[in-house]
């Protein structure tokens, strides 16, 4: 419920009234995530920079970010949460941000509040401070401006909430709320006959309370016993009373799947719950057998695979870069990743960056390369690159790109054109020396689809049946 329907209880001292706003303050400041500060704010990134980012940014960046605490703007959704009291900022509404990193090694990204909730033991932020610590004050009008203030100022959510949580502490000592009142007012469930072990009287209220669930709009639930509590057996009493048209899938860890066999066999009747295990060589054949199943038991690991062997269908080809993505991340890579209009944001720039530098040191620590030759452009350090390097202390330019292309080139050099247009010729003919498993592995599914279709073969398909044609 929210804390503006609360009304203060009658027995509530007035001294103890005084002290709910200092108190309630006090645990404010231990809740909210801590800020980061010092913290620059780039309005047109709408991104917050911490003390050590602001060090690595250069003099024209350094100018277009504003040193501040908070920034305050309405809200364009209603996505967001309040850090403090936990309830959704309306659309439209004003709110407050403020910088917060959860590690130090990563980016500062902003945390939202209502203006009610703001903390003052927190920012410490005066009157006469506003213009200078909140980016955004002056974008309001004064109207706005003193409503704000106001609101910041106030108290009246803190003591509804304290009063509230008062109401709740003694409505729950009186037995009116909590789960044992809950649980008595719902209709008790019998233990299902086909269970031959007797049920403890918490068992009992876990079955109660999972057949509710399962005939409640929410259709399931959590039960988190503690281990040893009986949890299994209350999962299997369940499915006894419940039973289901179609089989239950039960997933567990592999070292589980044996327990939960024998317990359903030492817990139910001859014949009460029919089993199958779908895990292992036998997946293909089982599959068929699940409708003559009530509990069908499987891995994690398993149900990983399937899922991604079914989501690896709907995948398809970058047009730049012939890799495979999921249609929602083949944009984001399209964007920013791959193809003559993908333009990376500033951080992924930075990032780029620091990878990069990290590459040119551990190559000169490595050898690959000399500490004056590391300030060029940056090469990754693969097998292609080193063998160029090599060539071209030898005197020898490689033109080509890629582990096959400079393998082609490598040969024509050495073997002169005709030798080149005989291997090319055999390469063609489909001579298994030349294209063998390993070697088809290496190359990329691109290169598979146009080599199947200079032979007259399907190019579609997955890069091992691609290989399989060939």
């Amino acid at each position: 419920p929210r804390a503006s329907s609360a009304a203060a209880p009658p027995d509530m001292s007035s001294k103890e009234e005084a002290g709910l706003g200092d108190l309630f303050g006090r645990q404010a400041a231990q809740v909210l995530p801590t800020p980061v500060s010092p913290a620059w704010y780039a309005p047109n990134e709408r991104a917050w920079y911490g003390e050590n980012d602001y060090a690595k940014c250069g003099k024209k960046q350094k100018e277009s970010l504003v040193s501040c605490s908070l920034t305050v703007s309405y809200a364009p959704t209603g996505r967001a949460k309040c850090r403090r009291c936990g309830e959704g900022i309306e659309k439209g509404e004003l709110r407050l941000g403020y910088p917060f990193r959860w590690r130090a090694n990563e980016d500062a990204y902003p945390l939202y509040l209502h203006p009610e909730c703001y903390v003052p033991e927190v920012f410490g932020i005066k009157e006469k401070e506003l213009r200078s610590k909140v980016f955004g004050f002056e974008a309001l009008n004064n109207t706005e401006r003193a409503q704000l203030w106001k609101k910041m100022r106030s108290r009246g959510k803190e003591a509804a909430a304290s009063t509230e949580s008062l109401l709740a502490a003694d409505e729950l000592s009186k037995g009116n709320i909590g789960p044992a009142a809950e649980l008595a007012k719902l209709k008790q469930v019998a233990v299902p006959k086909e269970l031959v072990v007797p049920m403890l009287p918490f068992q009992r209220e876990g079955l109660t309370w999972m057949c509710h669930q399962e005939d409640s709009g929410v259709g399931g639930g959590i039960l988190a016993d503690e281990m040893g509590m009986g949890k299994t057996i209350q999962a299997i009493s369940l499915l006894l009373a419940r039973r289901q048209t179609a089989p239950c899938l039960v997933v567990v860890p592999m070292a589980a799947v044996l327990q939960w066999v024998s317990e359903i066999e030492r817990f139910t009747k001859p014949g009460a719950l029919r089993v199958m295990v779908y895990h292992g060589a036998q997946k293909a054949r089982t599959a068929t057998e699940f409708r003559k199943a009530d509990v069908v038991i499987t891995t994690y690991q398993t149900l990983e695979n399937e899922y991604r062997r079914e989501t690896n269908k709907s995948r398809v080809s970058c047009k730049w870069c012939g890799k495979l993505f999921q249609p929602d991340k083949l944009k984001v890579h399209q964007r920013y990743f791959c193809g003559p209009d993908a333009q990376r944001t500033a951080k992924q720039q930075r990032t780029e960056k620091k990878f990069q530098d990290a590459a040119k040191k551990a190559m000169v620590n490595m050898g690959i390369t000399s500490s004056s030759s590391s300030s060029k452009a940056y090469s990754p350090p693969t097998i292609s690159n080193i063998y160029k390097d090599f060539m071209k202390e030898a005197g020898v330019e490689l033109k080509a790109k890629g582990y096959w292309g400079i393998r082609r080139e490598v040969q024509e050099r050495l073997q002169g054109p005709q030798a080149s247009s005989s291997s090319r010729g055999s390469r063609g003919s489909g001579d298994g020396e030349s294209l063998n498993r390993e070697r088809l592995g290496l190359l990329p599914a691109c290169e598979l689809r146009t080599l199947c279709e200079s032979r007259g073969l399907e190019g579609k398909g997955k890069k091992a049946d691609l290989i399989d044609r060939i």
